[in-house]
């Protein structure tokens, strides 16, 4: 006879404070994966690997080495629901952007967007120079690369690109878990990303957060505040 466990209702108390804590807590007991802090680590190379997925290097040379793939990651709303999509990464390849600026990039799809990446003029870090929802960009932080120590911020002034006309925010990129255990996988960072005022593509500041892994590249995908 096939014996019919009763289902345990969480009690009140206890909803009451997943709903207190936030949609992170929500998220983390609804099964969200957690990057588990590396707090030893102060001061740390952030290489081109950690964005492709490609096997991890020794060197301090930010090089776009070939890729092409498709890998899956986890995308968390603001709501701490959680979803699944599929990011598809390719390069690197000569292309010409805003003001006939030619740039080596790396051209991305995820369900959303179809994006172009470069390195920013400074080299601290990659972000997009193209996005189907807006057109071209200059000197986005998207994505850290070089040197960055632990809950270090860097600001970007960028310059957007549209039919609506063009836009200068600042993007910022803030290292939240410089490294971190991400499923079983060491050496994964946890950063912040956010632009201020009115976006060319018509959406208010937005924020994200993103984890990267080696072996993986994008695992992790959580929305903060956005249009998306």
């Amino acid at each position: 006879m096939l014996k019919i466990m009763p289902f345990k209702i969480p009690s009140f108390a206890v909803l009451a404070t997943l709903l207190l804590a936030g949609p992170a807590a929500m998220a983390q007991a609804a099964g969200a994966p957690v990057c588990v802090h590396d707090e030893s680590v102060k001061e740390r190379f952030l290489p081109v690997e950690l964005l492709t997925g490609n096997p991890m290097t020794e060197t301090r040379e930010l090089v776009f080495a070939p890729v092409d793939r498709v890998y899956p990651f986890v995308d968390e709303l603001p709501d701490g629901s959680l979803g699944k999509g599929e990011a598809a990464l390719k390069g690197p390849m000569s292309w010409e952007g805003q003001g006939g600026t030619v740039y080596e990039v790396y051209e991305r799809k995820v369900p959303r967007a179809h994006e172009r990446f470069a390195l920013t003029p400074d080299r601290t870090a990659i972000g997009r120079v193209y996005d189907q929802r807006f057109g071209n960009a200059t000197n986005e932080g998207k994505f850290p690369v070089g040197m960055w120590s632990q809950g270090q911020v860097r600001r970007y002034n960028t310059t957007y690109f549209s039919s609506r006309g063009t836009r200068n925010e600042t993007s910022s990129v803030e290292i939240e878990k410089l490294s971190c255990t991400y499923e079983g996988i060491p050496g994964a960072v946890q950063y912040g990303w956010k632009t201020t005022g009115t976006l060319a593509y018509g959406y208010g500041g937005l924020s994200y957060g993103y984890i990267y892994a080696p072996g993986k590249g994008l695992v992790h995908v959580m929305t903060r505040t956005g249009g998306r």
